[in-house]
């Protein structure tokens, strides 16, 4: 404020009483619930695991994923039990049991930037293809290896996420 003098500046003390409280709500805003640019949500992003890396049984809150490898033909493969039938919030983060989750078996493939797994269900009807989660991003949390989806409002910060069993 080049020009203005001091006791112009004091004449509102109520202005600058409600600017900062403007920035503090902002800022608390920002901290309990929505990913900022520099905060994401989820786990940080990886690109380091490769297929081997991820074989072996992933658990969530709501059931689990086993990624094995037959070779051959029959190659990559996957059964889920509990796994969510919806991407709604009580299907796949809230503490809520999941009634009847999908028991499914197929296969899967890691993308070729290594960031997401694809699974693709056996036999699955329309309305289970739509609903379902079929692509978990990869990322990493305390040097480990975790599967994960952001679900619901993109405002919000709802992660689905799958650790390793035993990690």
């Amino acid at each position: 404020m080049t020009g203005t003098s001091r006791s112009k500046r004091s004449n509102h003390p109520h202005l600058r009483t409600a600017v900062a409280t403007a920035t503090a709500l902002l800022l608390a805003a920002s901290a309990t619930g929505c990913a900022t640019k520099d905060e994401p949500c989820g786990p940080a992003s990886s690109s380091r695991y490769r297929a081997t890396d991820l074989h072996g049984t992933w658990t969530s809150l709501k059931g689990h994923l086993k990624l094995s490898d037959l070779g051959g033909k029959l190659g990559q493969t996957f059964n889920s039990q509990g796994w969510p039938k919806n991407t709604t919030l009580d299907q796949t983060v809230n503490d809520a049991p999941l009634e009847g989750g999908l028991f499914g078996k197929g296969t899967w493939s890691l993308s070729t930037d290594h960031t997401a797994l694809t699974l693709t269900f056996d036999r699955l009807d329309a309305e289970l293809e739509r609903t379902t989660i079929h692509t978990l991003r990869i990322g990493e949390e305390k040097s480990q290896p975790v599967l994960y989806t952001r679900v619901g409002d993109p405002e919000e910060c709802h992660v689905f996420m799958l650790t390793r069993q035993g990690e």
